[in-house]
């Protein structure tokens, strides 16, 4: 509590909560969902995947409740430092649709203009402004929520930060993942998850793992070992067979070899995440957004959207809103009961709200 209480009337309030959104994740999510009802604005460009993703915004804050809002974008892919690091990240990937690289190139500007604070970090992901998000919020005594399809984004899970994994029933049905959810899912506590994915392999980075070794071998070599670099020292000392009475002689062969090992070096290296982006400071990030500016934006693109946004907007939730059933955890991260915190006050105007933003921005392109 905040300094002495002796008549016992301080009020005690839920820690605060930072909704850090995978801007690019969402979008294509969005894309690939809604793409067959091909909606596009008065001058024929495509905006479905823009409106879905404002829809996966609305319902993730109706879910959650957070009092601040980040939205992270991908960098250029000619700025990537991952892919200065090694010329396959993510070089498998087929070429985007025309329709899709319109609506990514858009959407940044389009969400900023909205009030939404969006940050694109130069030489890095949205995956970076993830983990910067997180470590923000607990410096200044927050609690985070991270919203992505990425299965990467389990590295940054502890007690302070959820994760969100929006699957196929959307953000509703989509579970929200915590240190003991993670457990009971892979087997590995968070701060082993580098080490599961580095030696599972990451196909949809298109980074091998070790060879034989999936994420039920994976799991049991950090429970056994803790680490990776641990298995290895095994492995060097002489020690092989205490390494394949877990997973097989063959695998544990595998694993020893040079190809394995300089796959999971590479692995570990492109999956630290950053968390050290110099990010905008919360108070610019608070909700509500304005609501006459959200839906002038909005209707700037045609895009339709009415009563879902009362929760970016500070509407009061629908008659039904109670009732409605998610899927797993709670409807947002517990709070220590004992927590007191206060909540920054949102600068007064935009203009303000956009030079604090900018004077805070470092290394990124701030909408």
């Amino acid at each position: 509590m905040r300094g002495p209480d002796p008549g016992g009337i301080l009020e005690r309030v839920p820690v605060p909560l930072l909704l850090a959104v995978d801007g690019n994740s969402l979008l294509h999510r969005a894309h690939h969902a809604m793409s067959q009802g091909d909606l596009r604005d008065a001058d024929g460009a495509p905006i479905w995947a823009l409106k879905g993703l404002i829809s996966f915004l609305a319902t993730a804050s109706a879910r959650l409740r957070p009092d601040a809002l980040v939205v992270g974008f991908d960098c250029a892919a000619g700025e990537s430092v991952r892919r200065g690091d090694y010329d396959g990240y993510k070089a498998h990937r087929p070429e985007k649709s025309e329709d899709l690289c319109l609506q990514l190139d858009a959407a940044p500007g389009f969400l900023a203009a909205a009030g939404v604070t969006v940050v694109v970090p130069k030489g890095y992901e949205a995956d970076d402004v993830m983990a910067s998000s997180a470590r923000a919020a607990r410096k200044h005594g927050w609690q985070a929520t991270v919203v992505t399809s990425d299965r990467d984004m389990f590295a940054l899970v502890d007690q302070n930060t959820s994760v969100l994994r929006v699957m196929n029933g959307g953000i509703d049905g989509s579970p929200l993942i915590d240190p003991q959810g993670l457990q009971a899912q892979y087997g590995v506590r968070p701060d082993q998850y580098k080490d599961f994915a580095a030696l599972r392999g990451d196909a949809s980075d298109n980074l091998p793992g070790a060879f034989g070794v999936g994420p039920k071998r994976a799991a049991k070599l950090l429970a056994e070992f803790d680490t990776v670099e641990r298995v290895y020292e095994i492995l060097d000392e002489g020690r092989e067979d205490e390494v394949a009475t877990l997973i097989g002689p063959a695998a544990t062969a595998a694993l020893a070899g040079e190809e394995a090992r300089a796959n999971v070096a590479r692995n570990q290296h492109l999956m630290e995440l950053r968390r050290d982006l110099r990010l905008p400071k919360i108070a610019t990030m608070a909700l509500p957004l304005d609501q006459d500016r959200l839906q002038g934006t909005l209707r700037a693109r045609d895009i339709r959207l009415g009563g879902s946004l009362w929760s970016l907007t500070g509407g009061e939730p629908p008659s039904w809103y109670g009732e409605r059933v998610y899927g797993q955890g709670p409807r947002r991260p517990a709070a220590p009961p004992d927590r007191v915190i206060t909540l920054p006050r949102p600068l007064g105007n935009r203009a303000s709200r956009k030079a604090a933003a900018l004077a805070d921005a470092g290394q990124m392109s701030l909408f």
